[in-house]
């Protein structure tokens, strides 16, 4: 009996909520904003052929793009942020050199997934971070170009250390890209080498990487969808007009 009446309390609270919106001014508005701006409308044209529907499948068009512009803006921040606290710390720590390296749990950032993902599969940061470990240590990808002849000649008489360095001008190998990299985060150290430091605090430099940006992204998105859905059907009839004007009489 209880479970009832509860269930009825909540179907009757949902249901004055949509009476109150349908009633509301806000539900005008949008219905205006919607049917001004965000509907497609297609006209009747000599030589272009739409039926019914296109202006329906056109603004589903528009909006989904609008929409991915939009994900793909607060993705995008998301990560650049959660990655710049952490290059900001190798940088803080002055995590310059094998030596130096620092692990994520003395870092604070073993719980991380985007951090830890970045590192197993991403290029953001092993462009500029570089891994040092037990099974893994690392070389700086200066040295290793040019001493890349006396490399040849020592793999060839002793068991050399395996380089592993990413630099961020020089794009991953197919070999680097292609092998499933295991990290063992419990003991991996990490540093960002001297000559990339400068490089690493620029490109993850928190002003114009927040939210607000995410925020202006969002209402470009959301301007050029209305301005694409309004003045499309116009737009097609320019191309109508240009086909009837270069077609044979």
């Amino acid at each position: 009996m209880f479970y009832f009446s509860l269930k009825s309390a909540t179907l009757s609270f949902w249901t004055k909520l949509a009476d109150w919106y349908y009633e509301s001014v806000f539900h005008e508005l949008l219905l205006y904003f919607e049917q001004t701006w965000f509907t497609v409308q297609f006209r009747t044209y000599e030589n272009i052929p739409l039926d019914a529907d296109s202006g329906a499948y056109a603004r589903a068009i528009i909006l989904a793009m609008a929409l991915g512009v939009t994900v793909a803006a607060a993705m995008a921040a998301h990560t650049r942020r959660g990655l710049g606290r952490f290059v900001g710390a190798l940088l803080r720590e002055e995590c310059h050199s094998p030596e130096k390296a620092k692990t994520l749990m003395e870092l604070g950032f073993f719980g991380s997934d985007t951090v830890r993902r970045e590192l197993s599969r991403g290029i953001n940061l092993r462009r500029l971070v570089v891994r040092l470990d037990e099974e893994c240590p690392v070389q700086s990808p200066s040295v290793e170009a040019e001493q890349g002849s006396v490399k040849a000649e020592e793999h060839s008489k002793a068991d050399g250390a395996d380089a592993a360095s990413i630099s961020s001008d020089a794009p991953l190998t197919a070999a680097q890209k292609a092998r499933p990299d295991r990290i063992d985060f419990l003991t991996a150290r990490f540093y960002i080498p001297e000559d990339l430091r400068h490089r690493a605090a620029i490109r993850f430099e928190a002003k114009g990487s927040g939210w607000g940006v995410v925020v202006g992204t969002v209402l470009v998105a959301l301007v050029g969808a209305a301005l694409l859905c309004r003045y499309l059907p116009d737009l097609v009839q320019l191309a109508d007009n240009i086909i009837s004007m270069m077609s044979p009489q």
